[in-house]
């Protein structure tokens, strides 16, 4: 007789958000990267769509072990870590590859936020949470070495198993050591969507070069692939794609920068005919089990019509976002140039050299009634990174900033990781795999090894600063950010 599907005895798995996942049984309660609020990430631009529906303390109850995969914000969201009980255990990976400074990134924000109950996992370190209940870390692709504080876990409990691997993506040989280590078939692998792309989206460019540019787009699904010929899960599911643009100045990205779920379901059923394979598209508050498989709890989403709702939802947070562009917009304007003078001095002198295998030059030109300057990126394997001003000679890439924008990042309340969401780039080269190499090192070294405008672990970045860890920066609740009436259908 088949068991309740809240049974203790049998996996229960809740799909809270974006890559947060709820997953319990006698071994308790064990959620992953949790950015369970309703707060925007990559400096206060991209949003979630569909919203997170269930209350941050909902998530919270039970909950007896946070695992992070990464420290990418929409994984290890400093706001909502912030709603844990300081007791809280965490589970982080050890990046034993790589000792490092940035390696700790995550361990020193939690311990600067005040928790303590911190075990790092070693690659295919195996963790007994307890009940039969195992959770085994998967470390990142050899060849994809830039990526290496990915990761992905597998939890295996009253016989059924799971793969995680989200952000983590793979190769060959990272699926063949996977398959070896778990040679039956995982009831459920967990994919990303598709994420998200810069281009054409946060170029400068028309709109109607936008739109013909999405319309020739090929989007890549090599990882989707491996998950399915090589992993062959029983049921895939593509999560971790859900982002949104609530701003009118980036609200295009909506349809230039994002794909829905009907891309992963078109692949598999174009190119895989003849396949049993069960595509399962999650949306927050459902849940799955092994006996009663999924129950949907959220309204199905008319992807053929979802920049209207994405509208929709947008009109709901005004209040929000208005609120937070205030913020953000709040800067001191004067004596820009000079100020930026000594802040690119600063970063230059103190950011790291390491993992520059490529050649590139940015120029960065801050537009405004007050400024009117640039200076130049530069990095090659042999030289190593610089800033430089002064400097006319051709670039690869051009990245217009407004000046509250830049003047925000010189006051902490962005980040230089982030700041191509803010921006608009313009290509002045054929595109080639270096230009990639080069933003990828920005977003990981910009800032001097802080990954979140409310936890800045690099404190020297910003001297000025009174209270670097401020989990409630540029946050602003709604009072009816959780209401209690059933949602309207998102169609």
């Amino acid at each position: 007789m088949p068991q309740s599907p809240t049974s203790p005895d049998e996996l229960h798995i809740e799909f809270v958000t974006h890559a947060c996942l709820k997953l319990s049984g006698r071994f308790g309660t064990l959620v992953c990267d949790p950015w369970i609020l309703n707060e925007p990430i990559a400096n206060f631009v991209c949003w979630k769509f569909p919203v997170a529906t269930i209350p941050p303390e909902q998530v919270i109850d039970g909950c007896d072990t946070v695992y992070i995969t990464h420290c990418h914000e929409d994984h290890f969201h400093v706001p909502s870590l912030d709603r844990f009980p300081r007791d809280m255990r965490f589970l982080l990976p050890e990046y034993d590859t790589h000792p490092s400074l940035r390696a700790q990134t995550m361990e020193r924000v939690l311990r600067s936020l005040g928790f303590y109950n911190i075990r790092k996992v070693r690659s295919w370190e195996t963790v007994d949470l307890g009940a039969g209940a195992k959770l085994t870390v998967v470390p990142s692709a050899a060849s994809r070495y830039y990526e290496w504080e990915n990761s992905g876990f597998v939890l295996e409990y009253a016989g059924s198993s799971i793969l995680n691997m989200n952000d983590n993506i793979s190769d060959p040989e990272l699926c063949k050591a996977i398959h070896e280590r778990f040679p039956d078939a995982f009831d459920i692998g967990f994919v990303q969507s598709c994420g998200t792309s810069m281009y054409p989206g946060c170029f400068r460019m028309s709109e109607e070069a936008m739109r013909e540019e999405v319309r020739q787009r090929q989007i890549s699904m090599a990882d989707q692939r491996r998950m399915i010929d090589l992993i062959r899960p029983k049921v895939v599911a593509p999560i971790a794609g859900d982002f949104a643009w609530y701003e009118d100045q980036y609200f295009h990205n909506n349809w230039t920068s994002r794909a829905t779920p009907e891309v992963f379901q078109d692949l598999v059923r174009r190119d895989y005919p003849d396949r049993d394979i069960e595509v399962m598209v999650f949306y927050p508050g459902d849940t799955w089990t092994p006996s009663g498989g999924l129950v949907r709890n959220h309204p199905e989403i008319d992807w053929d019509n979802y920049i209207d709702a994405i509208r929709i939802e947008a009109e709901r947070f005004r209040p929000k976002v208005e609120a937070m562009t205030r913020w953000r917009e709040d800067v001191d304007l004067t004596r820009l140039a000079e100020r930026s003078r000594d802040f690119t001095a600063l970063v230059e002198r103190w950011i790291t050299r390491n993992d520059i295998d490529f050649q590139a030059r940015f120029r960065h030109r801050i537009e405004g009634p007050n400024s009117g300057f640039d200076f130049v990126l530069r990095a090659t394997p042999e030289d190593g990174f610089s800033i430089v001003w002064d400097d006319d000679g051709p670039v690869d890439q051009t990245l217009y900033v407004p000046e509250r924008i830049w003047a925000a990042v010189l006051e902490g309340k962005l980040l230089w990781t982030d700041l191509q969401w803010n921006g608009q780039a313009e290509q002045h080269v054929e595109f080639r795999n270096d230009i990639a190499r080069m933003w990828y090192w920005i977003e990981y070294y910009g800032a001097l090894n802080n990954k979140s405008v409310q936890a800045i672990i690099e404190p020297r970045l910003y001297p000025q600063m009174a209270k670097p860890i401020d989990p409630a920066r540029g946050v602003f609740p709604m009072a009816d950010e959780w209401p209690s009436a059933p949602r309207k259908k998102a169609s």
